[in-house]
């Protein structure tokens, strides 16, 4: 999956120019957001992604860099399921929303050229669905992946869906559409069985081992088409 990944991004980080002419910018700035009881970093589902991502734009001439978002990312398994009705899990996405756009902001105040890349597994998805679906227009957010999000809003048109091409049901935790600038730019991968990014189902081992397997592979007639459908947005 990852390679794919990678490439389909490339494609919608065309046509960067290789060096932003502000001192310390880069071209791309890629942002991992990892899941709900992950240590600090990007976690184990989105660290090969964003691996891939910066591999693949280093090798074509552009200059990257990567950030893991610093936030609590609660466990609900230490609760057992408990977070979710005494508030603490909003509060860690809420927590996670904040430290997102805060970072946002502060690149692009800084380098305003530079383009951006979300990358978020699990909670991690939820993060960033949370922080942009109240934020102005980010235009130069040019690429975002979404790896079994409990938010998955499967109603939602053009968005890119790869994983599990069966999905009917919304997420575990509810739909949270993205804002509509977005939906072109965005790969939402739900790897098949699992029943956080698809209520109902229940294979955990899915949610969790699902991910950079050959369940998510991207087929190349599949990410041709993908190509040909992924549309970089204005850039502000």
């Amino acid at each position: 999956m990852t390679a794919a990944v990678a490439a389909v991004l490339l494609t919608l980080l065309f046509p960067l120019s290789p060096g932003s002419g502000d001192a310390g910018c880069v071209d791309a700035h890629v942002i991992g957001v990892r899941g709900s009881g992950q240590a600090p970093g990007f976690g184990d589902q989105a660290a090969p992604v964003v691996e891939s991502v910066v591999e693949t734009l280093a090798a074509s001439g552009r200059t990257v860099d990567t950030v893991a978002l610093d936030y609590p990312a609660l466990s609900l398994a230490d609760s057992f399921g408990l977070a979710l009705f005494t508030g603490e899990y909003d509060d860690s996405v809420r927590a996670g929303a904040s430290a997102l756009l805060a970072s946002l902001a502060s690149t692009a105040t800084r380098c305003p050229r530079t383009e951006f890349v979300l990358v978020g597994y699990s909670q991690g998805a939820q993060v960033i669905k949370t922080a942009l679906a109240d934020a102005p227009p980010l235009r130069r957010i040019t690429g975002i992946v979404l790896l079994a999000d409990p938010t998955r809003d499967h109603r939602q048109a053009g968005i890119v869906r790869l994983g599990d091409p069966a999905v009917e049901r919304p997420g575990a935790f509810g739909a949270l559409p993205l804002p509509d600038h977005l939906r072109a730019v965005t790969l939402d991968v739900c790897a098949p069985g699992d029943g956080i990014c698809e209520r109902g189902r229940s294979d955990l081992r899915a949610h969790t081992g699902g991910y950079g397997t050959a369940d998510t592979d991207i087929a190349p007639a599949f990410a041709a088409e993908l190509a040909d459908r992924l549309r970089r947005p204005p850039r502000m």
